[in-house]
Parts: structure tokens; sequence; C-alpha cells
């Protein structure tokens, strides 16, 4: 299975295009889309999309989508007692086994700090929401084989509070993080991840932001091939 992790910060013409051409060029099986418009995707497939109510006054944005070859089951986009329009869960196909999927967009340090509803301490929401995701994974006794999105931290920990960084690693003590360190291709770290469990990795790495001298995003793009973990 190939995964592709990509913020598209709302791309659309030319941006999106291009941004399109690289995803579909590698054949992905599974991609997690964040900061997306509603006609991003430009191949054929099964979309879900997380609540649209994310507290900014948009309309036809998303905050994290899951696109996949096949159909999805068990779809859920509400994350209890986080901040809303971040979660979107799901249950796909791969080789005939159904494989459980959470996309996730975690709010940047200062969500809601000086934009938005600006009543927010800085880094609040960002642990309100591990809070909550770490709650829910408890509650479904490890149902799901990965957690893929935008968790705005770098791991390992680069700038980011001890206390905060400790909180993110804590939610994956059951998973193993395929994109922390330095990635392949990129020689820098990301705050884009895979998160998994009863799989493994084969190859990750990742895609410049940047392709002929055009920022098509402000997110490197990550790739991952995977495959089942036999024990």
């Amino acid at each position: 299975m190939k995964i592709i992790i990509c913020n598209t910060e709302w791309a659309s013409g030319k941006r999106q295009e291009l941004l399109n051409e690289i995803i579909f060029g590698l054949n992905p099986d599974i991609v997690c889309a964040t900061e997306i418009r509603e006609n991003f995707f430009q191949k054929q497939g099964h979309i879900i999309y997380s609540e649209s109510d994310y507290g900014y006054n948009t309309k036809g944005r998303y905050k994290v989508s899951l696109w996949s070859k096949n159909p999805w089951e068990k779809v859920k986009q509400t994350l209890v007692s986080a901040p809303s329009g971040r979660f979107i869960s799901g249950f796909t196909d791969f080789n005939g086994q159904s494989v459980g999927i959470i996309g996730v967009c975690i709010p940047w340090k200062s969500a809601h700090v000086s934009t938005g509803n600006k009543n927010r301490k800085i880094w609040e929401d960002h642990i309100s929401y591990i809070n909550a995701l770490e709650s829910f994974l408890n509650s479904t006794n490890g149902i799901y084989n990965f957690i893929c999105g935008d968790m705005n931290q770098r791991i390992p920990r680069k700038t980011q509070p001890d206390t905060v960084y400790d909180k993110l690693i804590n939610v994956f003590s059951k998973y193993n993080v395929i994109t922390s360190g330095n990635l392949a291709k990129l020689n820098t770290q990301v705050i884009d991840h895979i998160a998994l469990r009863n799989f493994k990795a084969k190859e990750v790495y990742g895609i410049s932001r940047i392709q002929n001298d055009l920022e098509l995003t402000d997110h490197d793009i990550v790739v991952a091939e995977i495959e089942r973990d036999i024990k």
C-alpha cells in the first residue's frame, strides 16, 4: 500500500493541477490531504471529508480528507471534545482485508489566538485535540491501523515545548511513527506524519514543495510504501 500526505494550502488553478500530477503520478492507494478545497482531487476515487466547520468563516474548504481507490465504510467525522472540523476516519480495502485509517489536522500552536475566534491561548487547541485523540484511540482498542495527516509538530522535538511534544508522543505509544527524523530525499524534518500498527514501512521519503522554482504549497509532500507486518 502506498500512502501520500499533502497539505494543499487550499490549492486551486495551476497549483492544484501540479499537485494532482505529483500525487497521482505515484499511483497511491490512500491520500490524506489537509487544508483542501472540495474539488481538489482530479482523479476518480472515493473521498471522505472532515466536518466543514473548523471555526473560521469558510465554504467548500475542509481541514482534512481521505481519498482511496476503494470505497469507505464506518466513516466518522467527529472527535468528541476536540476542536471541530479536523478529524475523519474510515475503513477501506487493502488486498481483500479492511484497514482502519484516521486523518487528522491538529491545530497549530496559534489556532484562534490572534485570528478566527481570538479566544484561545497559545497551544490550547493543539493540546485539547491531542487529549481528545488519545481518548478516542484508547476507546477503540487498536482497530485503526494508520493515523496520518498534519500534526504540526516535528518528531523528534525541535522547538516545541517538552510538555506539548510529550503529549503527542504518548498518543502514539502503540504505534510506530515512520516519518520521524529527517526524511529521505528531503534531509529535513516534516510536520506531516504517518503512525502505523500491524504494518511496517518499506520506504518513506519526501517530495519538495518547490518544483521548477514554484512553491506549490507550504508543506513538503510525504510518501510511504508499506506492507503488513507478519509476525
